[in-house]
């Protein structure tokens, strides 16, 4: 169970999104495969295989290997010696020689982030491949796969790594078969708290949303699992237990080991779900999702918010509560439909409870949470030093996201006066005052100037709207009183 609350900065348009190609997803992997890096783009932070050689085979017909750009997903394909049959002169001197095919691979791995990572072992799709067979050690009827590199190991921050895996079909497998594997070697961060590892998937969610070939991964999957009857197959996604195939290797792909981690040496794993829905009321935020149903025809979703779902409860208490956090991501749209900006955070990563179910929700189920049942826990979330509000008990995110709050409205207000009350002042010049003065721009959407020239904040608002504006205003209004005092203290 989780004893502290994941709570995440509510950073909205102070972030800095990096445009990162991290791996585009299982359900792409045979167009990525083929590409064979003919993209040619800055690298990726992240952890991911740069080179993968073959050091040695034995009693294989055939085989190859390659790996999935920018990512730790390697496919192979094995084809053992044909079973041998040397006959002698009477039928009791016959004998049959049963083969054992193995293949070992050298496979170097480039951790290029600020932080360590820990091999944390395999992970792979049980559909389209010869996969069921795999195993993680060696056995008569099974396809072997066993690393050099031992689970819990650590990569550290900005190193490389060499280390080798063998590939054995088992004696009792067939011969003359193309074994096929597709599976992900899964590297983990490396943190001492469960507050940065929620960081840092938050701040890998951005990424995936505004880096287009993320972003397209993900909704593809997302609309290609619809069956033409229940909306559930189309408008969520993850990684928890009991979930489809493609669904749990492209969330794992899309996070690249980020799900996955080692918090001061325990092992944790972080389960999430993706939901794609309109939350805060608006068609001019988020984006558009259509539908064709076998009976109902074509449904368009508008100004759908993206939303991310998790938790590190082991999820194992059938018809038992997790607690699980919830963040929501929109971005902006004109009058015409089309995006104008990034994919930003609005509200806080929200503290809640969510009844443990089975993937597609049936009761009695386990490994998986009702997304639609989460209500919030009461909690109080800072967004600055000066500013704190509550949440009360067994609130939707829905009513989260459209609250509209006099008190918020009041303290946007008086950052929007002090902004300007900064921007007037003819003592700080420069760069500094700029960044207010963007900052003071970037909340436009939230207020509208009067006769006067001052700028009212719009009382209608909603609460998780303006957090970010707030935070923005008061983070650069904090670092330019600063320089201010500096200034008249002659420093």
């Amino acid at each position: 169970m989780i004893v502290k609350p994941w709570i995440k900065a509510t950073v909205g348009i102070l972030l800095s999104f990096a445009i990162l190609f991290v791996g585009v997803g299982y359900a792409a992997i045979t167009t990525e495969l083929a590409m064979g890096g003919e993209i040619d783009i800055d690298i990726p932070s992240g952890l991911f295989i740069t080179e993968i050689t073959t050091e040695s085979t034995t009693d294989v017909d055939h085989q190859s290997v390659e790996f999935l750009r920018y990512s730790t997903t390697i496919k192979s394909v094995i084809d053992k010696k044909n079973n041998t049959t040397t006959s002698g002169y009477f039928p009791w001197q016959q004998t049959t020689v049963t083969y054992a095919g193995s293949v070992t691979y050298r496979v170097t791995v480039i951790n290029n982030t600020a932080y360590d990572y820990a091999y944390r072992g395999l992970y792979y799709q049980s559909s389209e491949y010869n996969n069921s067979s795999v195993s993680t050690s060696n056995a008569n009827n099974k396809l072997g796969v066993v690393t050099s590199f031992p689970d819990g190991s650590f990569v550290p921050a900005g190193s490389s790594l060499t280390f080798e895996v063998t590939y054995t079909v088992g004696q009792g497998l067939g011969d003359a078969v193309d074994w096929t594997s597709l599976l992900n070697f899964q590297f983990g961060i490396n943190v001492d708290s469960i507050d940065k590892a929620a960081n840092i998937v938050h701040d890998k969610f951005a990424e995936i949303l505004n880096n287009g070939i993320t972003y397209r991964q993900l909704v593809d999957t997302l609309d290609d699992k619809f069956d033409g009857n229940q909306e559930w197959t189309s408008n969520y996604i993850g990684n928890v237990g009991n979930a489809v195939d493609n669904d749990m290797m492209t969330v794992e792909t899309l996070f690249a080991g980020q799900l996955t981690m080692m918090v001061n040496g325990v092992a944790q794993k972080a389960w999430v779900i993706i939901k794609h829905e309109n939350l805060d009321g608006n068609e001019l935020t988020g984006d558009d999702y259509t539908l064709t149903y076998n009976q109902a025809g074509v449904v368009t979703h508008k100004g759908c918010e993206m939303t991310l779902y998790m938790t590190v409860d082991p999820l194992s208490q059938a018809n038992g509560w997790a607690p699980v956090y919830v963040t929501v991501f929109t971005c902006d749209r004109d009058e015409a439909g089309n995006t104008v900006s990034e994919w930003y955070q609005i509200g806080d990563t929200y503290y809640g409870r969510a009844n443990i179910v089975g993937y597609k929700g049936e009761s009695n189920g386990t490994g998986s949470f009702v997304t639609d049942n989460w209500v919030s826990y009461a909690e109080t979330y800072p967004v600055t030093d000066k500013y704190f509000y509550s949440v009360a008990e067994d609130q939707t995110i829905k009513s989260l996201v459209q609250l509209t709050d006099q008190q918020t409205v009041n303290a946007f207000q008086t950052l929007l006066t002090d902004a300007e009350a900064m921007i007037a002042n003819n003592k700080y010049a420069g760069t500094g005052i700029t960044v207010v003065e963007e900052a003071y721009e970037r909340a436009a959407k939230y207020y509208t100037v009067d006769a006067s020239g001052k700028a009212i904040a719009n009382a209608g608002t909603r609460r998780a709207w303006l957090l970010s504006a707030i935070y923005d205003l008061d983070h650069v209004l904090t670092v330019a009183q600063e320089a201010i005092d500096k200034v008249e203290q002659g420093q």
